[in-house]
């Protein structure tokens, strides 16, 4: 059994911070290093100059207040007593290290395993010494902030800062004990969610043991004879060194349990051994491990450790008050030990026989061929065809499948895997694992994973045409391939490319195209979506009548894909649609039937099934806009009645550029125009992929190209929108990966323009340089659309239809108001247009909130009406919000 993926992680070298709830994580370089500059800043700043104690037994003296509490607030936001692993765990040596008396030397193993029970609670620690208490909450707060960008941590620290942003109505100067009790009173159950310690000592131990139970219940479902849970709750408790099992579990486990506990512990106490004990848990977690419990195993650990704890510290909070031989460090080598990749060695004795088995006739009673291939596989007779005889002989496998997504390339390698009978699961790789890595780094990785798979493992590369393409060690990796190939001759391989696969890899690779039994699959026909929708109707607990079942095999059988959504993907989702209708007109106790009536008559993937061109004319402003749309539109139209009467002609080129100041609707015509050509007929899709910079540019030589052409993949069929487009071509950014974008996609945007519209939009004379900054991006947009800054009279417009769709209607004097305070705001590049009356309503509606609460019984009328006095009574300044200055 493989590894679960997103643990494979911790079998690597790399920088690693595993924090048991969240996942193992790769710190990237240099933040722990940032964030322990921040701490250096903010313990620099003029407010904390004397706030210092000399009590503190870790940090150097004379010692911060603000470090001090850094100090329990960096143990406490991974969770109290929760496991954290890998070579980043140590975390007060790489935060706080600098301001430590005697730090730990660090390590670089991921092994390494740390669990803290820093008792830290908001809103004061050590900081409850400074006797200005409005400061100390605002330092306290100040501590969370610049713990930012910590990925395992930001969950727990976003809702501290939200109990901080919305503290208790207490007395600041309350006693530790009293802040304290407030604050966790005052958290809500978003905050809870996350903080479950801020419930008390019961209540977070009812937390951990309803996690335990959850995790005991999963394991105890894959491994036989694993002990009841009252068995696993008492050795717990006697392994920890308890003299008694405390009466809170009484409360969480409720009175049978808690009974059984109890007996079992006094009865077995005496005679009880910890380190037995720890080994027995470990053989028993080793054995979930390999069948593929990996992240149960991880939370049973968890919530045991974290048990533990809070048993210690009953009647107050978790801590650590004895020992504990939770067997963490033996589930992290196990782990490592049964995982990670080792060498291997050909034992000269396995091949010998298993050459002379070949040689000699089959024995009385051995099958002379495999048995038929039981496929699961819809349509597809040639790839069908070609798993049975592949199956049916005894030569390694070398396959490649080519075909869309969709149409059962992965049930295929699944089905064959059960058929090989191999005693390892598949290896599957994809081109992204060896993306941006050096050459001999990637190298390295491909014949380590060939060579793991020799003899007893299929091999599986999904995307082997995407390695064609590479712009980086792509073909170079090709070629190593190849040559891994000629040499270990028992790899089993099976390739997945996409529809132009086979001429990617021939195009870059002839001789290795030649090593592959070559199988293609096709889009479906009627009757066999017919099929796919009958299966996906039974597997959610209904039947479908036969008039159901083919009208759904055809209307799938013309329904246009949206992005991934296509091919049987889509019967998926018509299945859930047909169900739903089902159930809602029958009757509980009867049987879920889908018939005719259930199958809509059109089916949108993309969920829109309105009219975009409406949409379009109701928008407020945009004359101009609409007009040339409308021209547009007019066009497209007049090609499509000339093609039905036979006229030739060449489809023109329908990129466009939009330019104009933010918030002037670019984003969402854009949307509509996908849309609106969808209807038309010259979209099949409809949809709309927004991106940026980021989303086309990678961080290392051979990243950009590649990341280019999957996001135009995406858009395929719809519309490529990418907002503030100059900067690929800006100097100011450090690399030139920006042109390599451009490039890529001044290609991709001729080749592709049968199905794909791009829209490259931005400031106006920004986007005048951008045209310019590659020699055909202006012949590839022969339609530039401005989009002028909204008139006052249009932004009240505006600002009174959001209005009307949150469900509020505008006093008689509020017109007035609007247009006065636009005549008093700033109109830079900075003005939002449409989203700063977005925001100033949100002003309002607050202002709004505060007048209407204040009344004494407020009518119906009240609460939907907005008055002038509900305006801001000045416009932001661009670099403000207006909660900052209501």
């Amino acid at each position: 059994m493989r590894l679960p993926e997103h643990l494979e992680l911790l079998l690597t070298d790399e920088p690693v911070l595993d924090v048991y709830p969240y996942g193992p994580w790769r710190v990237p370089d240099g933040l722990f290093e940032e964030i322990a500059d921040r701490i250096d800043g903010l313990l620099a700043d003029p407010r904390c100059a004397d706030l210092t104690t000399d009590a503190h037994k870790l940090l150097t003296l004379p010692a911060s207040l603000v470090a001090a509490d850094l100090y329990l607030i960096i143990g406490f936001l991974p969770g109290v007593s929760a496991i954290r692993v890998g070579s980043r765990c140590q975390l007060h040596e790489r935060l706080l290290g600098r301001h430590l008396s005697d730090p730990a030397p660090l390590t670089e193993l991921n092994t390494k395993w740390h669990t803290s029970t820093n008792s830290w609670r908001p809103p004061l620690d050590w900081l409850i010494e400074v006797p200005d208490r409005d400061l100390a909450i605002r330092l306290a707060r100040d501590s969370l902030a610049v713990l930012e960008g910590i990925e395992p941590l930001e969950g727990r620290r976003r809702a501290l800062l939200r109990l901080y942003d919305d503290p208790p109505g207490c007395d600041v100067d309350l006693s530790k004990s009293e802040l304290r009790a407030h604050w966790a009173a005052h958290a809500d159950d978003e905050i809870l969610a996350e903080v479950p310690e801020l419930a008390g000592p019961v209540g977070y131990l009812e937390w951990v043991w309803s996690g335990f139970q959850a995790a005991h219940d999963h394991l105890s479902g894959v491994v036989r004879r694993s002990r009841t849970v009252g068995t696993h709750l008492s050795h717990l408790l006697m392994q920890c060194g308890l003299d008694r099992v405390p009466v809170e579990l009484s409360v969480v486990l409720g009175d049978d349990l808690y009974k059984e506990v109890r007996a079992r512990f006094w009865r077995y106490r005496d005679g009880f051994r910890a380190g037995a004990w720890q080994e027995e848990v470990r053989l028993w977690l080793a054995e979930a491990l390999v069948e593929g419990a990996a992240d149960a195993c991880r939370a049973w650990l968890d919530m045991a450790t974290r048990f533990v704890a809070c048993v210690q510290g009953l009647p107050g909070e978790a801590q650590r008050g004895g020992p504990d031989y939770t067997p963490i460090d033996q589930f992290q080598r196990d782990l490592r030990r049964l995982y990670a990749p080792r060498r291997r060695v050909v034992n000269p004795l396995a091949t010998k026989l298993a050459n002379d088995r070949k040689g000699r006739p089959a024995a009385r009673g051995e099958a002379a061929a495999a048995p038929d291939l039981a496929t699961g596989l819809v349509g597809q007779p040639e790839l069908t065809a070609l798993l049975q005889e592949i199956t049916g002989g005894s030569s390694t496998v070398r396959l490649l499948v080519a075909g869309p997504e969709g149409t059962g390339r992965r049930l295929a390698v699944q089905e064959l895997a059960k058929a090989l009978e191999l005693p390892r699961d598949p290896l599957w790789l994809t081109h992204n694992l060896f993306a941006g890595k050096p050459l001999f780094e990637a190298a390295a990785k491909l014949h380590a994973d060939v060579r793991d798979c020799a003899g007893d493992r299929l091999l599986v590369i999904d995307g082997l045409d995407e390695f064609a393409t590479e712009a980086g060690n792509g073909q170079a990796l090709i070629s190593e391939l190849h040559r891994l190939l000629a040499v270990h001759e028992d790899v089993h391989l099976v390739a997945l490319c996409g529809e132009a696969g086979v001429e990617r890899l021939r195009d870059a690779d002839p001789a290795l195209l030649n090593r592959f039994r070559v199988a293609r699959t096709r889009p479906f026909t009627a009757d066999e979506y017919a099929e796919l929708f009958d299966r996906e109707v039974r597997r959610r607990g209904a039947r479908p009548y036969k008039r159901a079942r083919e009208a759904a095999g055809e209307l799938l059988a013309v329904t246009p894909p949206t992005q991934t959504l296509r091919n049987a993907r889509l019967v998926a989702h018509l299945a859930d649609l047909a169900v739903e209708s089902a159930r809602d007109r029958t009757e509980p106790d009867a049987g879920l039937v889908v018939k005719r009536a259930d199958v809509p008559r059109a089916f949108d993937a993309s969920g829109a099934d309105d009219d975009p061109l409406a949409e379009l004319q109701a928008l407020t402003g945009l004359e101009t806009v609409k007009g040339e749309i409308g021209l547009l539109i007019a066009m497209t139209r007049a090609e499509k009645l000339r093609a039905e009467q036979g006229l030739g002609g060449t489809a023109p080129t329908r990129h466009m550029v939009f330019t104009g100041n933010p918030g002037t609707g670019k984003t969402m015509v854009a949307r509509l125009l996908a849309r609106i050509y969808k209807k038309l007929g010259v979209l099949s899709s409809g949809h709309l992929v927004e991106a940026s910079r980021a989303h086309l540019v990678g961080e290392y030589i051979g990243q950009t190209a590649p990341r280019t052409r999957r996001l135009v993949e995406r858009a395929m069929g719809g519309v490529l929108f990418i907002d503030e487009a100059y900067t690929l071509t800006q100097p100011s950014f450090k690399s030139d990966f920006g042109l390599e974008a451009v490039a890529e996609l001044v290609k991709l945007m001729e080749d592709d323009r049968d199905d794909l519209v791009v829209i490259v939009a931005g400031y106006e004379q920004e986007m005048a340089d951008f045209l310019t900054a590659n020699p055909g991006l202006d012949s590839r947009f022969p339609k530039q659309l401005h989009f002028a800054d909204y008139t006052d009279d249009e932004l009240c417009a505006v600002f009174e239809r959001l209005a009307a769709d949150d469900g509020f209607v505008l006093a008689p004097e509020v017109g007035d108001a609007l247009r006065a305070l636009l005549r008093r705001t700033a109109r830079g590049l900075s003005f939002g247009n449409g989203r700063f009356m977005r925001n100033l309503l949100d002003a309002a509606v607050a202002r709004q909130a505060q007048r209407v609460t204040g009344l004494d019984g407020p009518s119906r009328t009240d609460l939907v009406t907005l008055c002038a006095e509900d305006l801001p009574s000045r416009p932001a300044p661009a670099d403000e919000r207006f909660g900052l200055y209501l």
